[in-house]
């Protein structure tokens, strides 16, 4: 079974929040909320990107992170 975890990137560097989420869809609503709402990495990552990835290394969905 697929699961599925939210990397941030920025062209130097990268992290990823090591959830296991079940279902992509839950994925990519949790990830738009942390654009809304913003946490660390988002901050961290300003001007970088916000993905998706399943456990076999796909990105299932991605977005820019804006400029504050």
């Amino acid at each position: 079974m697929k699961t599925y975890d939210i990397y941030f990137s920025d062209g130097s560097s990268s992290d990823n929040k090591g959830f296991f989420i079940k279902t992509e869809e839950k994925a990519i609503r949790m990830a738009e909320d942390m654009l809304v709402k913003g946490n660390s990495y988002i901050e961290d990552y300003v001007g970088g990107t916000i993905s998706v990835v399943d456990s076999e290394g796909n990105t299932v969905w991605s977005k820019p992170i804006p400029v504050q």
